[in-house]
C-alpha cells in the first residue's frame, strides 16, 4: 500500500523538463519585482508611460488637438524634472490617439500610482491571452506562463510602461472569436489593436482574408475607418498636421529603422525590398497552413515582426504569443530544439546582442510555413504531447 502510494506520488509530480524551467521562470520574477519597484520609486518619468501620461494630461487640460506637440509635451513633462522633460526624434508620443484616450483616467493619479496600475492592467491582459491560447494543462501551462513573462521582451515591455501586452491580448481575443466563428467581434478587437500600436499586427488582417475570416476582415477594416475618423474629429485638422509631422520628424532619425544585413542596393532601399520579400513570403505561409488556424495566425504575428520597418526589443512579445499558438499543434522535436535556442536569443538584447533573434526568427518562419497542413479544431488547447 505505502509503495502504491508513493508511485501515484511521483507519477503527480511534474517531470524534470517542466519543473526546471518553472521555477527558473518563478525566480526570475521574483527578483524582477524589487528591480522593478525601485526603478519606479527612482524615477518613473524614465520610462515611455510618461509620454502616454503627458499626452492624455494635454489633451485632458489644453485639447487634445496639442498631443503631437513636442514642445506641449516638454513643458508637460518638466515637473517631473528637467532631465525628464527632454522631447527627441526617437522620443515623443506617436500612437494613435486612442493609448492616450485610454490613459486619461489614470491622470487624476501620481505618476508612480498611475504606473503600477497600468502594469497591472497590461500583465492581466497577457495572462488573459495567455488563458486563451495557451495549450496545455496543469504546471505544464503554467510553466509556459512563467517564462514567458521572466523573457526579456515581456520584462522590459513592462520596465518601459508600453502597451503591447494589451495589444498581443487584444490579437489573441481576435484569434479566439474568429475560430468560434464570432468574425463582428474578431474584427473589432483586430482594429483596437491597429488603433494602439499598427506595425505590431500589420499581417493580420490579410492572415483573416486568407484563412477565409472575409466578414471578420471586412469589420476590421470597417472599424478602422470609424477610428481613424473619430481620432481625425477628435484632434483635429491642426493635430492631424502635427501627427504627420511628428511621425516624418521621428522616421528620418537614424534609429528609427533597423539596417539590413546586406545593402547591395544601399541602405534604404535594400531594407524597403527585403522587408516586402519577407511580407509576401508570410502570406505564401499563412496560405499554405490556412486549415490550421493556430499556425496560420502565429505565423502571421512572426512575419509581422520579421517584415516590420520600425520595431523595439518589447515587440518581440508577439514572437512570444506565436509560440503558444504553435505549440497547440504537432510539433517536431527539431522544431522544440529551434524554441528552446529561441529563448536565449530572446534574452541576448538585453545586453545588447539584437542579431541572434533577428536571424533566428526567419528560421522559424520557414518552419511554420513548411509544417504539415492541419485541419483539427483550430481552437482547441489540448496537452502538449511533445512538451
Amino acid at each position: 500500500m505505502i509503495g502504491h502510494g508513493v508511485a501515484s506520488e511521483r507519477r503527480s509530480l511534474p517531470s524534470l523538463r517542466v519543473a526546471i524551467p518553472a521555477v527558473i521562470g518563478a525566480w526570475a520574477l521574483v527578483l524582477e519585482i524589487p528591480r522593478f519597484v525601485g526603478m519606479v520609486q527612482r524615477d518613473p518619468a524614465v520610462t515611455d508611460f510618461r509620454l502616454f501620461y503627458v499626452a492624455a494630461q494635454i489633451g485632458r487640460t489644453s485639447g487634445w488637438s496639442g498631443i503631437y506637440d513636442p514642445g506641449r509635451q516638454h513643458a508637460a513633462s518638466l515637473v517631473f524634472g528637467q532631465a525628464d522633460a527632454v522631447i527627441t526624434q526617437s522620443y515623443t508620443y506617436l500612437n494613435p490617439p486612442l493609448l492616450a484616450l485610454i490613459v486619461t483616467p489614470l491622470t487624476a493619479l501620481p505618476l508612480p500610482a498611475a504606473f503600477y496600475i497600468w502594469t497591472a492592467i497590461n500583465i492581466a491582459a497577457f495572462a488573459t491571452a495567455w488563458l486563451m491560447a495557451c495549450p496545455g494543462a496543469g504546471v505544464r501551462r503554467i510553466a509556459i506562463l512563467l517564462i514567458s513573462l521572466a523573457l526579456w521582451p515581456t520584462i522590459f515591455s513592462i520596465e518601459r510602461g508600453q502597451p503591447v501586452l494589451i495589444v498581443y491580448a487584444l490579437a489573441i481575443g481576435c484569434w479566439w472569436m474568429a475560430a468560434r466563428r464570432r468574425e463582428v467581434e474578431a474584427g473589432i478587437l483586430l482594429a483596437l489593436a491597429f488603433a494602439i500600436k499598427p506595425q505590431d499586427v500589420a499581417l493580420l488582417p490579410a492572415v483573416l482574408f486568407l484563412c477565409g475570416f472575409r466578414r471578420a476582415a471586412a469589420w476590421w477594416l470597417l472599424a478602422t475607418a470609424a477610428l481613424w475618423a473619430g481620432f481625425a474629429l477628435l484632434i483635429g485638422p491642426s493635430g492631424m498636421g502635427e501627427y504627420l509631422g511628428a511621425t516624418a520628424w521621428s522616421a528620418s532619425g537614424p534609429g528609427y529603422t533597423a539596417s539590413p544585413l546586406t545593402a547591395p542596393l544601399g541602405p534604404a532601399a535594400s531594407l524597403l525590398a527585403g522587408q516586402i520579400l519577407l511580407a509576401a513570403l508570410t502570406l505564401v505561409g499563412v496560405w499554405r497552413q490556412r486549415r490550421s488556424w493556430r499556425v496560420a495566425f502565429a505565423i502571421g504575428l512572426v512575419g509581422t515582426m520579421v517584415s516590420a520597418v520600425h520595431l523595439h526589443e518589447y515587440d518581440f512579445v508577439g514572437v512570444i504569443v506565436a509560440v503558444w499558438l504553435a505549440l497547440g499543434e504537432p510539433t517536431s522535436v527539431i522544431e522544440l530544439g529551434w524554441l528552446a535556442i529561441g529563448i536565449v536569443c530572446a534574452q541576448l538584447p538585453a545586453i545588447g546582442i539584437r542579431l541572434p533573434i533577428l536571424l533566428w526568427q526567419p528560421v522559424w518562419l520557414v518552419m511554420l510555413a513548411l509544417r504539415r497542413t492541419s485541419t483539427a479544431d483550430p481552437a482547441r488547447t489540448e496537452p502538449l504531447s511533445n512538451f
